[in-house]
């Protein structure tokens, strides 16, 4: 399961899914593994340890390997991102429909009300 990030900066959590789920086709040396999960050297330097030390990957010679308990935290880790992105839809929608409320009735907006005072 292949979950797409834009190119904004990526969460703690987008980082470690993309490394637990390039790892959960098979074990990987490091720097396939930098490629597979899009990460730089500094970046693969600070979570290689992190989830070797929590138990969810492990190494052996040149190769990364997940663990089963890796496996869980990668699952964990795509039901929460799958999640959030739900949520942010919802409140874009919240958001646009308190807008066209607020339009409707004439009631203006936090940022509507900026621009105004900013003008005078």
């Amino acid at each position: 399961m292949r979950i797409s990030f834009n190119k904004r900066k990526r969460t703690e959590y987008q980082i470690m899914f993309q490394i637990l789920d390039a790892l959960s086709r098979g074990p990987l040396p490091k720097t396939k593994l930098m490629y597979k999960a899009d990460l730089t050297y500094v970046v693969t330097e600070k979570y290689l340890p992190y989830l070797q030390n929590i138990g969810a990957i492990k190494k052996d010679k040149e190769l990364y390997y997940i663990t089963q308990r890796g496996q869980e935290i990668r699952n964990l880790l795509e039901t929460y991102i799958r999640k959030a992105e739900e949520i942010k839809k919802v409140l874009e929608e919240l958001r646009r429909t308190i807008e066209m409320k607020n339009n409707d009735e004439g009631v203006r907006t936090k940022r509507e009300s900026k621009v105004i005072k900013s003008d005078r």
